[in-house]
């Protein structure tokens, strides 16, 4: 699964800037004024001084010129946020090409750094969809030896999910937040959301092949992150206390690696890799 089908980019962001600068305000108020002046060239001073319209030009240049100051900072405002999504893309492929490389090999990570990498797969979307991230991690929790591809490509897709979740919802505060934790020879990563949540028919089914509540889900990403995080030797689950209650998955895996990774597991068999509160 490509990670780029869970990164959204705004359309506005990436929409050409000519109709804006075709229907400046600025622009069509100074080809107005030099029409104007084109208009009275022989007798210019004494129209600027003498006539009612003339008279109120400098003003209405002094006016032009600020309005093309207020549009030029927002054009450069962003553009800069442009560049800063398009140097974010070009992190998103390095990365994706650093994990990749790395697929199926067990190696010691960070997990504070895995979840980052994760959380900024999203970043971009976060702000510009007003949600608040918080984070909560416990600093007992250091290395682990993992898949670091299929940690991260779990976390991805909770990650992505909560932001989804937060952006259905129609709460003024949308929040997400990011826990990292021991628990005696586990470690938890967990993903919490203040969003849609799940109703109770559908907890049961959440993680199941092909389910989803989504119009454009395809209801992939949980069926296979629960396998993944089963042949990591660890466990995917979840909670929510129903509709508009938010949601909250954790990723429970063991601090040692398994003697040998799961690889073969039947993608089928559901009862092995889904588990889910009540």
């Amino acid at each position: 699964n490509s990670w780029f089908a869970n990164y959204t980019i705004c359309p506005g962001l990436l929409a050409p800037r000519h109709d804006r600068v075709k229907g400046s305000e600025a622009l069509g108020g100074l080809s107005r004024a030099v029409g104007l002046m084109e208009e009275h060239r022989e007798d210019l001073g004494d129209f600027i001084t003498r006539h009612p319209r003339g008279k109120n030009l400098p003003a209405f240049l002094k006016q032009t010129t600020d309005r093309f100051r207020a549009e030029s900072d927002m054009e450069i405002e962003e553009l800069e946020s442009l560049r800063k999504n398009i140097d974010h893309i070009k992190d998103i492929v390095a990365m994706q090409l650093t994990h990749a490389k790395a697929d199926g090999n067990l190696e010691k990570v960070a997990l504070h750094e895995i979840m980052e990498d994760a959380l900024s797969i999203n970043a971009g979307n976060f702000a510009r969809c007003g949600i608040e991230v918080k984070r909560d991690y416990n600093p007992a929790v250091g290395e682990i030896t993992v898949d670091k591809h299929k940690l991260l490509q779990i976390l991805v897709n909770l990650i992505t999910n909560a932001r989804n979740a937060c952006m259905e919802c129609e709460k003024p505060l949308k929040e997400i937040i990011l826990r990292l934790d021991i628990k005696d020879e586990n470690v938890i990563l967990l993903v919490q959301d203040n969003g849609i949540g799940i109703a109770p028919e559908n907890r049961s089914r959440i993680f199941n092949h092909g389910f989803t509540t989504r119009k454009d889900g395809h209801g992939f990403g949980l069926h296979s992150g629960a396998i993944a995080a089963r042949q990591m030797g660890g466990q995917l689950t979840v909670h929510s206390d129903g509709a508009g209650c938010g949601a909250c998955f954790t990723l429970e895996l063991p601090v040692a690696p398994a003697s040998s990774p799961k690889k073969n597991e039947d993608p089928d068999r559901e009862e092995k890799v889904m588990t889910v509160k009540s």
